[in-house]
């Protein structure tokens, strides 16, 4: 009588996801990105902190031509602000 054995079928195990490192070039880049971006929120929160201290003080300035000054200064710092802010932004997309 002859017997025949046969191997037990093997499990296939899921391949795991091949975990490629990021090139330098890339993952400079991206840090540069993040880097820059947060650099321009935290100047955009201080230009955005300044026109509120200068409105501020014009609202409690004894003088007419200083409110007049302080009110030009503050749009004048927040349009200037924004310009930068946007043309940065552009810069990093």
């Amino acid at each position: 009588m002859t017997t025949t054995t046969t191997k037990p079928a093997r499990e296939t195990v899921p391949a795991k996801p091949v975990h490629r490192p990021e090139p330098r070039r890339e993952r400079t880049r991206r840090i540069g990105r993040e880097v820059g971006t947060l650099a321009v929120n935290a100047y955009e929160r201080g230009v955005a902190d300044v026109v509120a201290f200068e409105k501020d003080v014009a609202k409690i300035a004894p003088y007419p031509w200083a409110k007049n000054a302080l009110a030009l200064s503050a749009e004048l710092i927040g349009d200037v602000g924004a310009a930068y802010i946007k043309t940065a932004r552009q810069v990093f997309k």
